[in-house]
């Protein structure tokens, strides 16, 4: 057991008048004996009743005595009493308190003796078991309120098995109205489900201890056993994908340049998902107060959702790098469809910029080679075409058939491109901004993909002096007469 010295708690806000009543240095309150007197008379009331059904004669069950009538006036009065005692107060305010807490605040000078990590919590209005408390210690004939040591009672408080203890020594009975304060105890513990102990000259109150306590334990528990069942069904997983799926994706060590390229930047991209998504979900959080402070319409609000928008984008484009498969197997589609579908992705990304997307695309057009590349080159040739175009400019993706090939430009509304800085712009060799192109990935990712396609990625002017971006597509069988 650990005795803990009295201490003096901190100052709490101002209560109702209610709660200055019920912690009064006062013995049991007018309120409080009304209430007690309630409980006992209703109890007697009814015993009483039970003895006169049980000496009822059986000639006189058609005619019952009057006094009947009068238990049960004495009933409705019995309960008209409780209602006033109540007082119209609402509904109490019930929750789980910790009676060792509760005790400190009640008798800051007692000296409190009990057993850390017990658990003393129970369930009940925190008012109530307050009352109980303090009539429970002014039971020791000290002042609780009183600070001088030789003034400080002796409360034990400790948990046994499902009910907590809380323990006195009785002074001697001084006060006229103890044997009613110990009935008015005895009544409240039963009515939390309690009782009241008198042993000896020690007093002590008994009230279930709260079971959540108990209850979060053993979820706890159940959460391990799910924890470690879930992991053993995850290394069962992972041990049937592995036999099932490829040994690796990797490219072969005698691949292609070209090839073994894209699958770096393929690495890159995925080493850098991992840490923006983070930043990118601080940065929105970090936005979403900035907004609740200083409303939309701030220019730092504005800047920092500028600025995560973009973030984004960055990651959707890493995003589309890390998921394309290096080696993914040739296979016939409709490149036109497939143009379509990409150019209405970009559409978002072109609204936002205040740039029109433009498709000059035949009705159909197969083509046989590694979807998904494709996919990648086409949406990375968009992207940097709308952020190289100023704002009410237009974009214009065009698909068009070349000597076995097909052709797939786009033409921006950007500004052209020296002609001898064309090949270091495509491998990042020069700042682009120094020529008022965009500084992101999209470039270097559709020079990536169309190597890997075994093309090039070239630059040119047009007549009317806007970029256009060219990539040419050999196909491994491409039908030459298909619309």
């Amino acid at each position: 057991m650990l005795e803990l010295a009295a201490f003096t708690p901190m100052a709490t806000p101002a209560a109702s008048w209610h709660d200055a009543l019920i912690v009064s240095n006062d013995r049991l309150t007018r309120q409080e004996l009304s209430w007690l007197l309630a409980q006992e008379a209703r109890g007697a009331a009814r015993a009483l009743r039970e003895g006169v059904i049980q000496l009822k004669q059986p000639e006189l069950r058609d005619n019952p005595p009057r006094v009947e009538t009068t238990l049960d006036a004495l009933d409705d009065a019995i309960g008209r009493l409780s209602e006033l005692q109540a007082g119209g107060r609402g509904a109490p305010r019930r929750g789980r308190i910790d009676l060792a807490a509760l005790l400190y605040q009640v008798a800051p000078s007692a000296r409190i003796a009990m057993k850390p990590g017990d658990g003393t919590e129970v369930s009940g209005e925190e008012n109530e078991l307050r009352r109980m408390l303090h009539v429970l210690v002014n039971q020791t004939n000290s002042n609780p309120s009183d600070a001088a040591p030789s003034a400080s009672p002796e409360v034990r408080i400790r948990r046994e098995e499902d009910w907590v203890k809380i323990s006195v020594e009785l002074g001697p009975d001084a006060s006229a109205t103890a044997e009613l304060e110990r009935r008015w105890l005895s009544r409240m513990t039963l009515r939390h489900g309690g009782r009241l102990e008198l042993e000896g000259g020690t007093q002590t109150i008994v009230l279930p201890a709260d079971g959540s306590g108990e209850e979060v334990h053993e979820l706890r528990k159940e959460l391990v056993q799910a924890q470690q069942l879930g992991e053993a069904y995850a290394r069962e997983l992972a041990a049937v994908f592995a036999r099932e799926q490829p040994v690796s994706e990797a490219p072969p060590a005698d691949a292609p340049i070209s090839v073994q390229r894209f699958e770096i930047l393929k690495s890159v991209a995925s080493a850098l998902l991992r840490p923006m998504r983070g930043w990118l979900d601080a940065a929105r959080t970090d936005a979403g107060l900035a907004t609740e402070a200083l409303g939309e319409q701030a220019q730092l609000t504005r800047n920092l959702l500028r600025r995560t928008t973009s973030g984004h984008e960055l990651l959707g484009e890493l995003n589309r790098v890390a998921e394309c498969p290096v080696n993914e197997a040739a296979r016939r589609f409709d490149l036109a469809a497939l143009a379509r579908e990409e150019a209405a992705l970009a559409q978002a990304r072109a609204a936002r910029q205040g740039v029109q997307v433009q498709a000059d695309l035949p009705e159909n057009l197969e083509f046989e080679g590694q979807r998904s590349v494709v996919a990648l080159l086409l949406r990375a040739l968009l992207d940097h075409a709308i952020l190289a175009t100023p704002r009410e400019g237009t974009v214009c993706l065009r698909l068009a058939r070349a000597e076995g090939s097909v052709e797939v430009s786009t033409e921006d509304g950007g500004p052209a491109i020296p002609e001898a800085a064309r090949a270091d712009l495509l491998r990042q060799r020069v700042n682009p901004s120094s020529f008022g192109r965009p500084a992101d990935l999209s470039l270097l990712i559709a020079e990536a993909a169309s190597a890997c396609l075994g093309s090039g990625l070239a630059l040119e002017e047009s007549t009317s002096g806007k970029t256009i971006t060219r990539a040419m597509l050999r196909p491994q069988a491409f039908g030459a007469g298909q619309e």
